[in-house]
């Protein structure tokens, strides 16, 4: 068995050649994930950081609590960010879940026994979704009565037109096209906001949940 082992290729060589064999796209999808996939991981988790600087700086010092920095929820959410940012392409996500981690040791939220779970709940956002979590959790609900008929039904809820004139208003924060009602249906999907239904052909409407508001006040005091 030894003498076998002893002919069979490397760990890392064999992959390497695995991939290196992968028609047309081999030789490049070979350097990327060996030679420069530690080089993205280090400059991601750089920007990290320095968002999290950033973000204490611009804070005053009594509401940052510096026992929680040393303690052990701390290493995980400071793991977990590393994990989730290592390979992440988008660099304003990179620093918003920084600026996220940051504001878990903001005293507003030391406390909280969920933060870390915040954390990975906004990691799954891409960063358009962050901000347009952040506008929406920040309308004012208004209530309606929709008309059928002679059936009237009457809801409380943040109204597609609402958040549509909120994203008009400013500044431009995604790139490209916004499909807003797409986003939203991302948001939907990860329980961040849920759809209202009401009768006949009325206008979406949503509410923020109970994840999507906490959620929302970290990404408020993150400043994003």
């Amino acid at each position: 068995m030894t003498d076998i082992a002893r002919h069979l290729p490397e760990g890392v060589t064999w992959l390497r050649a695995a991939v290196s064999s992968i028609p047309v796209v081999g030789g490049a999808l070979d350097h990327l994930v060996f030679d420069k996939a530690d080089a993205i991981r280090v400059k991601n988790i750089e920007a990290a950081l320095a968002a999290i600087k950033q973000q204490i700086e611009s804070v005053e010092d009594e509401t940052i609590d510096k026992e929680w920095f040393q303690s052990e929820e701390a290493l995980a959410a400071f793991k977990m960010m590393s994990d989730k940012i290592s390979y992440e392409p988008d660099p304003r996500k990179v620093e918003a879940i920084g600026r996220v981690v940051s504001a878990c040791g903001n005293k507003q939220h030391s406390k909280d026994p969920h933060k870390l779970s915040v954390v990975e709940h906004l990691s799954r956002l891409s960063a358009t979704q962050i901000k347009l979590l952040s506008i929406v959790s920040g309308i004012e609900p208004k209530e309606r009565t929709i008309e059928m008929g002679e059936l009237n039904q009457t809801g409380s809820a943040i109204w597609l037109s609402d958040i549509i004139a909120a994203l008009k208003a400013g500044p431009q924060f995604w790139q490209g096209k916004l499909v807003v009602d797409e986003e939203l249906e991302v948001l939907e999907s990860l329980n961040t906001v849920r759809r209202v239904q009401f009768m006949g052909p009325a206008e979406l409407a949503y509410v923020v949940t109970t994840i999507g508001k906490r959620a929302a006040s970290y990404v408020h005091t993150a400043g994003l």
